[in-house]
């Protein structure tokens, strides 16, 4: 299936500045997206689907829209995190059934241009797991967050081989992941401790939990010139906005938060973004509240607005 996205372009106030902020209209609705990455080489997005098991393609240019794969291809299921590795021309997705206990939950990975299946790595460990977002060092390994497990896995570039790297309840419910610069540290968002700062080689953690709620209920993180950008959809005080989680010199502490958009309908279940240059492309409004995640039946309605991808200028 293809679609032409509506892309426009409104004012946007911050603070005592205008500027634009540009926008994407996806055409279904129903997609609930989930998980974001963006392809240099291809010049496109990428998107995973909660409703519908698949994962679409965004021409950045156009706007254009079409399936990258279809509902349930390649046993696809419900889409979260996701990571494209352009040096390697491959598409990591990972699917799973957030509401069902015991179920699979597995990474799936694409070769980017032929669109096929290469591998499926299901975890199959006892007790619930659930693999919700990625990140990936300078060497190709892949550290993703389980989020019902309390871990983080690896897959060793070299080896092919998922494994357990780490685990604790110091970063219980994990959700998004980023690394550092110099890809030494892994900041992991636990959902109701905070950030925590992982030390790659010791397995160290070396910060202390939130205890203020600035990083708190994170979703999307990202790690962007020393600093931390973060979706935060968790904390009822402070619930759906973009932050900017401002680091110490050492990159071992959070000192400072502010805040780039929240408190307006644009924001509405944000969950995941990526950043393209100098932009951070969001999921404005996921419309997961509209699905139900045993069921996966959508509200159908007029009056629920089409999913927008808003575009942020960030320093």
């Amino acid at each position: 299936m293809r679609y032409r996205i509506l892309i426009v372009s409104i004012a946007f106030i911050l603070g005592c500045n205008s500027r634009t902020l540009k926008e994407y209209v996806l055409h279904e609705k129903d997609l609930v997206p989930e998980g974001i990455a963006y392809s240099k080489k291809k010049d496109a997005f990428y998107l995973t689907s909660v409703a519908k098991s698949k994962i679409v393609e965004v021409d950045r240019k156009s706007g254009t829209q079409k399936d990258f794969i279809q509902e349930h291809e390649f046993g696809y299921t419900p889409g979260v995190g996701i990571l494209v590795d352009d040096k390697r021309n491959l598409l990591h997705a990972l699917g799973g059934y957030y509401r069902y206990k015991d179920s699979l939950s597995s990474l799936f990975t694409f070769d980017i241009h032929t669109k096929k299946l290469l591998q499926r790595y299901d975890v199959t460990d006892a007790g619930e797991h659930f693999l919700n977002d990625l990140i990936q060092d300078d060497k190709g390994n892949l550290y993703i967050t389980d989020s019902k497990g309390s871990a983080i896995y690896l897959l060793k570039h070299e080896t092919g081989s998922l494994e357990l790297f780490f685990k604790s309840p110091e970063i219980e419910f994990p959700n998004g992941i980023a690394i550092s610069e110099d890809h030494t540290k892994l900041y992991i968002a636990s959902f109701s401790k905070g950030i925590r700062i992982l030390d790659i080689s010791t397995k160290r953690i070396l910060n202390q939990p939130d205890t203020l709620g600035m990083s708190q209920g994170i979703d999307g993180l990202e790690f962007y010139k020393g600093h931390l950008y973060a979706i935060q959809n968790g904390v009822r005080a402070n619930t759906f906005n973009f932050r900017k989680l401002i680091l110490d010199q050492t990159q071992t502490r959070i000192v400072d938060v502010e805040v780039m958009d929240g408190h307006t309908s644009k924001l509405d279940v944000p969950l995941t973004f990526c950043l393209v240059k100098n932009e951070a492309v969001v999921i404005g409004n996921s419309n997961l509240q509209y699905l139900n995640q045993e069921t996966f039946k959508f509200v159908e309605s007029d009056t629920i607005p089409n999913t927008k991808l808003l575009v942020y200028p960030i320093e």
